[in-house]
């Protein structure tokens, strides 16, 4: 016969483990994923690590993940939309969004790989983007950003973005149509406007369901726009993030 004192832990750990499954189960998701391609996984707070299927929810403080040759589109409940390319990771550090509050934000962090991100109904300055090189504050921007532990890229589609790099401890504004080198040397001007990862570029592609023909999810921010012309980045500023 067991003793009193294993029946009891026996019963708390089973306990503890039906909470922590049912707190996973029970957060509200922060987003939806609209497409994957190939393989991705989210491993949700105090819980596994699982694939992630069209329709999934995300939560907050998920880490959502890619394979090689893989992506996922997330859809977050303010409408703004998060393409992941092959090979990355990001965590959603930080989502509330109620419509018309002033305090509603965003914080995702990619500690390496690249992405694009959409922006939606998030007020302007209140959507962060996080790498190992640079902290981006985005406003009513169109993205696309690759980095790595030493460097970012960001190219700004739409919009502009405020720029902190860690390393130099300088601040900068990126302007529509341009791009932007965050390093240890400081920030570089470049005409790329590519990341070079096809999901991220074109469009996550998908199976229709007839046939084996291929459809891209939207993935602008409302009626599409003609491409923007490209103008000299922005200088540095001395200042830090004014309003």
């Amino acid at each position: 016969m067991r003793s009193i004192h294993t029946a009891i832990a026996t019963i708390l750990f089973g306990a503890a483990t039906i909470a922590v499954a049912y707190g996973a189960a029970s957060t509200p998701p922060v987003g939806d994923v609209e497409a994957v391609q190939e393989a991705a996984f989210g491993t949700p707070p105090a819980a596994a690590r699982e694939a992630k299927r069209r329709g999934d929810g995300v939560v907050y403080q998920e880490m959502l993940e890619t394979l090689q040759k893989s992506g996922m589109l997330v859809k977050f409940n303010d409408g703004s939309k998060l393409t992941l390319g092959a090979s990355s990771k990001v965590v959603v550090d930080n989502f509330v969004y109620a419509p018309g509050d002033a305090n509603s934000k965003a914080l995702i962090s990619i500690p390496a790989g690249v992405l694009r991100y959409v922006t939606g109904e998030m007020p302007k300055g209140q959507t962060t983007i996080d790498t190992p090189t640079a902290t981006m504050v985005l406003r009513g921007t169109i993205v696309k950003v690759l980095t790595s532990s030493t460097d970012t890229l960001l190219v700004v589609e739409e919009g502009s973005v405020k720029v902190h790099n860690k390393l130099t401890n300088e601040d900068t504004i990126v302007d529509e149509g341009n791009s932007l080198q965050i390093s240890s040397t400081g920030f570089g001007a470049t005409d790329q406007d590519e990341t070079g990862d096809p999901a991220v570029d074109d469009g996550i592609t998908t199976k229709t369901g007839n046939g084996n023909n291929n459809s891209t999810p939207e993935q602008r921010r409302g009626n599409d726009r003609s491409e923007p012309t490209r103008s000299t980045p922005s200088g540095n500023s001395t200042g830090g993030f004014g309003g």
